[in-house]
This record gives structure tokens, sequence and C-alpha cells, in this order.
């Protein structure tokens, strides 16, 4: 059987068509990938920089929305009159209050305080394994479907926590011209970002990474560290 090989044209397509399918809202938020999602990020090994584990919890919401019709994860630039980690960017979170009686409320009130999204608008999936950071601060990342239309620039942020919001793209996220990674003095290797308005990188970073880990094939996703040491164990 003699084999004739498509036209350049039509092979480019198809190949498009593939690569669009990848990060396709009717793919990713299906039922059957969030239950894989959730299963593979609950998971994942846990992140530990110091042990044991630190007395003071937090969380953080990985928000995940659909922008001008392509699936997305928001972020925020914390106010630069914050004591820690002032001007970086991060997922909307924090401490554990009293008042919160599991670590997702956390996730959903500190998103709520800084920007105005109703936590009956977000449609929780499920969590991680608890991130042990540099600050003596254990931190559960939360995921997040934010299940209403909204435009990034009109929501209610409290300035005295966020200076900015924007969303990246799956696409712009897992390209493999906007990925990178820092190498620490200490002996390890953290993701880095470039596909948004801001470099997304530290902590924020490596949540990203285990998340489109987990909620991506493949050969939707593939970022390749150099060198990576004592961070996960």
């Amino acid at each position: 059987m003699k084999m004739y090989p498509l036209p350049r044209a039509t092979l480019l397509k198809s190949l498009g068509r593939r690569f669009c399918s990848l990060y396709a809202a009717e793919n990713v938020l299906s039922d059957g990938n969030i239950k894989k999602t959730v299963q593979k990020f609950a998971t994942m090994r846990p992140v530990k920089f110091k042990a044991p584990m630190p007395a003071k919890k937090a969380a953080v919401l990985i928000p995940v929305c659909e922008i001008d019709g392509k699936v997305s994860l928001l972020y925020t630039l914390r106010a630069a009159s914050l004591r820690t980690h002032k001007g970086q960017v991060s997922f909307p979170g924090g401490r554990k209050d009293d008042t919160d009686e599991t670590l997702e409320h956390t996730a959903l009130r500190e998103c709520y305080e800084e920007l105005g999204i109703n936590p009956n608008d977000i449609l929780v999936w499920g969590s991680g394994n608890m991130l042990i950071s540099r600050q003596e601060t254990s931190v559960l990342p939360v995921v997040g479907q934010i299940t209403k239309e909204i435009d990034p620039n009109k929501l209610k942020i409290n300035k005295n926590e966020v200076d900015e919001v924007f969303t990246v793209p799956l696409e712009d996220l897992c390209d493999p011209k906007n990925l990178a990674h820092t190498q620490f003095k200490t002996g390890y290797t953290m993701p880095v970002f470039l596909g948004g308005k801001k470099r997304i990188w530290g902590l924020t970073g490596l949540i990203t990474n285990i998340f489109l880990q987990s909620l991506l094939p493949p050969e939707a996703y593939t970022h390749n560290f150099k060198y990576f040491h004592r961070v996960l164990y």
C-alpha cells in the first residue's frame, strides 16, 4: 500500500486544531478532567523548605476562570505597602483565622476580602498537599473555578492588600518560550513563568507548575528543570 503524506497546509491546520483543543474549556473544564485533576493534585508530593510542620497555617486559592473564551489562571500583585512579599505576584490567600472552619474557607475568605469575589461564585474542586514555606508557614493550595463571568479590571480590589489583578491563559503559561527557571545558591531550582503581565516565580510559580502538571496532559505542558534539589521529598 502506497502512503501519501498530508499536504503541509493541511498538516499545520490539523496540528493547530489539536493544540487549541488541549486548552479548550470543553476539555479542560469537563467533569472528567476536573476529577482527574483533583485526584492527581491531591497526590502530588508535599513541598518542604523547612521541617517540621510549622504551627502557622495559610491557604491560597488557585482561581480558574474563562477570559475572552480562554481558560486562564488569575493572579494578584501584592501591595507595595505590605510587610512581607510586597510587590510580588501571588494567588489570593493568607493566614487562617480563628473564624475559619477549614483552610478551604480561609482561601475563599481571603479571595473575597482581596478581590470581592463572592464564595458562592467559586466552585471548589479540591486541594493539594501542604507546602512549607521559608517563612515557617504551611500553605494549602485550593483550586476554585470562578463560575461567573468576570472582568479583572472591574473587580473590587482591596488596595491595602492588592495593587493589581491579571489573568494568564493556559496556552500562554504553557508556551515553552515563556518557561524559565531560577537557580538558588541554597541548592534548588524553581520554575518561572514569563507569559503574563508580570513574572510568576517563587512559591506561586511552584504552585502553578504543580497545578498545570495535574490539569493538563504532558503534550500540553512540560516544564523541564535542569537542576532540582532538596525541594520535593
